[in-house]
């Protein structure tokens, strides 16, 4: 995988037997056994040592994600803070699937390698699934205290999946729905504080805001439903889209199917 001249890599694979041509992530013709790609990434590291302007032209290896090899990545994206540490929704995913953990090539994020698969590639915020049909760059620099060995997941991978299946079913659910046509309440001037004063008001600890998809999400210090999760109190956040309207999600299987509404509920029961 060579790098622009930008800091972080532009995550574009090349083949090993010929470092100058692109490889691609369908076509096993353009791959190379892991031995060969390590040898091509140390003589191509070690002829850049000397140029001045990109002393590294390679990030790292990549390995092409197959459903016959029964290894699948989650990809954390931005869960390392500016201190180093992770935030609670990367705290809980990296505790709960307990296999080899490294950091990506940019240093702020994570992959987690796994035994299983997931049927299709779970987009989402923050975290991404993938078990066929792409690159992944491999550091080999592992996450402190993660097990050194890849282990089974395929107990958490399908819990993932169900949560992915769940909040796709929902969504479709909201766009199937006859559209209002009567008044409506505009969205605030401020998304963001107008979601922030709402916990702030319940007395909510929370952490991390962050742009999302035109609105913002905050994550929460700990779940309402916390004892009953299978562990760690994380994994739950809030958000506000840009018309105004509220959302609740958690990682957890135990809070699959909760929303805004039973978020508003437990909390309001909680003043």
């Amino acid at each position: 995988m060579k790098t622009s001249g930008a800091k972080k890599p532009d995550k574009v694979p090349y083949r090993a037997a010929e470092p100058s041509r692109r490889a691609s992530s369908t076509d096993p013709a353009t791959w190379a056994p892991f031995e060969d790609a390590v040898a091509a990434y140390q003589a191509l590291t070690a002829a850049g040592r000397h140029h001045d302007r990109h002393p590294w032209p390679v990030s790292g290896i990549t390995a092409a994600l197959k459903t016959d090899a029964g290894l699948t990545c989650v990809d954390l994206d931005g869960a390392i803070d500016a201190e180093g540490g992770l935030d609670p929704h990367a705290e809980t995913i990296v505790r709960a699937a307990a296999s080899w953990t490294e950091y990506s090539p940019s240093g702020a994020g994570l992959h987690i390698w796994v035994r299983g698969r997931v049927a299709r590639a779970i987009p989402g915020v923050g975290i991404e699934v993938y078990s066929e049909r792409r690159f992944i760059c491999v550091t080999g620099r592992r996450w402190p205290g993660a097990p050194d060995v890849v282990n089974d997941g395929q107990v958490y991978l399908d819990l993932l999946y169900e949560r992915y299946q769940a909040h796709a079913r929902r969504e479709a659910h909201q766009q199937t729905r006859s559209t209002w046509t009567g008044p409506r309440t505009p969205p605030p001037d401020d998304l963001a504080g107008a979601l922030l004063a709402t916990l702030q008001r319940w007395g909510v600890a929370f952490g991390r805001l962050k742009p999302w998809q035109g609105g913002f999400l905050v994550e929460l210090e700990a779940c309402p439903w916390a004892e009953e999760h299978t562990s760690g109190p994380g994994g739950a956040a809030v958000l506000i889209h840009p018309s105004g309207a509220r959302d609740f999600t958690c990682l957890h299987a135990h809070c699959h199917g909760r929303s805004w509404r039973d978020f508003k509920a437990i909390m309001e029961g909680h003043r």
